[in-house]
């Protein structure tokens, strides 16, 4: 296995971006025959690739020199993997005199020609690595690798302009496949002395030697490991350049883009490459879900109520959100999500049960697992004239009957107003009398929304034993505006 094997596979999926941009095609062009180029030389390990590097590379390479020589253990762990199995294997094969002698451009060609970096050749399996699509982002470009899927693609390699030349940024492909790498030995149980000793065996093609002798720098010189500290690459460019492209490809009105910059700015989840924005990251996915994004019209559909305390108009206006997002079908919680608008009455909806039981059913028949808790509480307990349906809401709670020990509060509440509905009062205070102790034991459940929850049961539990069904007599989006669900 030579180490350009981690360059060649799936690169992490944390930025999903989509396919195409408005581009300068003559620009995407010479950029893709640059990569053409490096990609020929280096899958050949041949020396020249290092023409074909950005400056910023040979600065990384001479970077990676000095950490050969001075680095400390405490530094070495600090780097990426693929960096850190290239330190070692300058140690393990070259002289302290020879590595001192040697300039950026000279450390990258001998990691070229002994198959250390570069291109996996191509193979009968797979063609050499080519890039399906380029966004340039001033003086950079950032290069897709393989065709884009439904749901996301990945970037690869950045090239960067120089003297009029686009060259390969080396340091910018070393966090994803650094990542590869990490996954792939933790899948197979391996830990990090092991997986460096293999990595490096494996390269040298011979016994390595011992890590804790590897670990150990050929030459002590505070003054120079400080130094190093400040020299430190930025490793995370690579990924803020993916989110300015992103950006770039979101404006050009890509829907897959404007989904990922309204995630990104809304959730911040990732605050070092996007700080948190929720009204321009709401405003994006809004945008991708009028576009007919199906993700981002459910994300949008959940964003605009919670950041709108479930008004009637946060309602309103999430409602088309929701809608779409229900009407493409993946989402099973989109589906219910519908029943409960119908079941409500909410966002200029009719109060109206049958239309929920039936949103509810398609949720369950796509998978929603408390769909069908759902349709059992619907018909039982409607407050619609005419819509309420007892023998069909105890139809449905059989299943759930014979899984009586398996069922949550929830579910017991909901099967005990099946069986109330139908009057067989004696088995509904049983049910009820269940749900109100797994309530009573459910940790999850903050105390002041427990105590009103337990209190409606409870009334719930009275009526039973007076021989008294229930009919719902109230909102949950009233509770839940309340703050009392």
């Amino acid at each position: 296995m030579r180490m350009r094997r981690w360059l060649a596979g799936t690169l992490a999926g944390a930025l999903v971006l989509p396919a195409w941009a408005a581009q300068d095609i003559a620009t995407m062009n010479d950029v893709s025959r640059a990569w053409d180029r490096y990609a020929a030389l280096s899958s050949q390990d041949n020396a020249e690739a290092v023409d074909l590097l950005a400056t910023s590379s040979e600065n990384h390479f001479a970077f990676l020199r000095d950490l050969a020589l001075y680095a400390s253990p405490g530094q070495l762990r600090r780097l990426p993997s693929l960096d850190r199995v290239l330190v070692y294997l300058l140690r393990a094969t070259q002289a302290d005199e020879a590595l001192q002698a040697m300039d950026g451009r000279a450390v990258a060609a001998l990691c070229f020609t002994r198959g250390w970096i570069g291109v996996e050749p191509a193979s009968e399996d797979a063609p050499i690595l080519a890039l399906s699509n380029v966004t340039v982002v001033g003086d950079e470009a950032v290069g897709e690798i393989g065709s884009p899927t439904e749901t996301q693609f990945q970037f690869g390699p950045i090239l960067a302009r120089e003297d009029g030349r686009w060259r390969y940024r080396y340091e910018s492909m070393v966090m994803d496949a650094s990542t590869l790498m990490d996954q792939s030995f933790r899948q197979a149980g391996i830990g990090d002395v092991q997986a460096m000793e293999m990595s490096i065996s494996t390269m040298l093609e011979s016994e390595a030697p011992a890590l804790a002798t590897l670990d150990r720098a050929p030459l002590d010189d505070a003054a120079i490991r400080t130094r190093l500290n400040e020299d430190w690459p930025d490793y995370m460019h690579s990924y803020r350049l993916r989110v300015q492209a992103m950006r770039q490809k979101a404006a050009d009105g890509d829907l897959l883009a404007q989904f990922g910059v309204g995630s990104l700015l809304y959730s911040g989840a990732m605050p070092q490459l996007a700080p948190k924005d929720e009204d321009e990251g709401l405003a994006w996915l809004e945008k991708a879900s009028e576009g007919g994004h199906a993700q981002a019209a459910w994300v949008a559909s959940n964003a605009i109520p919670q950041r709108g305390k479930f008004s009637e108009a946060s309602l309103a206006r999430a409602l088309p959100h929701l809608q779409r997002a229900a009407a493409h079908g993946r989402e099973p919680m989109a589906l219910l999500g519908m029943a409960n608008y119908y079941f409500e009455g909410v966002a200029g909806l009719p109060r109206d049960c049958r239309q929920a039981a039936d949103w509810a059913t398609r949720a369950e028949e796509a998978g929603a697992k408390q769909a069908r808790n759902e349709r059992v509480w619907i018909w039982a307990t409607c407050p619609v004239a005419g819509q309420r349906d007892p023998a069909k809401a105890l139809e449905l709670a059989q299943f759930m009957i014979r899984r009586k020990d398996e069922l949550n509060w929830h579910e017991l509440d909901t099967v005990a107003s099946a069986l109330a509905a139908n009057r067989d009062f004696e088995q509904a205070v049983q049910f009820q009398l269940l749900a109100l102790e797994k309530l009573t034991a459910d940790t999850e459940t903050t105390e002041d929304k427990r105590a009103g929850t337990k209190k409606r049961m409870t009334a719930r539990l009275s009526r039973y034993r007076n021989g008294n069904d229930y009919v719902l007599d109230y909102r949950a989006i009233d509770e839940i505006r309340a703050g009392r669900m």
